[in-house]
């Protein structure tokens, strides 16, 4: 049976609906095409992100964090992101009103 309801993210997969949604979770759920370009574009440029936290050279990306720009960078490496995606995702993040990223990241996708 599946539970994902028809606009493809799960219960609490999306920012401000339920505890702490997870970045990494719902772009793993868009790679599965559970949600659509569209809205993943959306829903990501909109996505409260958190400020990186222990970052070391050695290992860049936060595991600990699902909720960081490095997340979707990770996505764009490992394919589920195309590059077309990550500009989309980065030209509406600029246009916040907020003037970018939020949450004191910095740009990085």
């Amino acid at each position: 049976m599946n539970e994902t309801p028809a606009h493809g993210a799960p219960d609490g997969a999306t920012p401000g609906a339920g505890p702490a949604p997870s970045l990494r979770a719902y772009l793993g759920l868009y790679s599965a095409g559970f949600v659509g370009r569209e809205e993943m574009i959306a829903t990501v440029a909109a996505w409260p992100f958190e400020p990186e936290e222990g970052l070391d050279e050695g290992h860049p990306e936060p595991t600990h964090q699902d909720n960081t720009l490095s997340v979707v960078s990770a996505a764009r490496l490992l394919g589920q992101l195309t590059r077309e995606d990550v500009a989309e995702i980065q030209r509406r993040i600029d246009l916040r009103a907020d003037g970018g990223a939020g949450g004191g990241t910095e740009r990085r996708p």
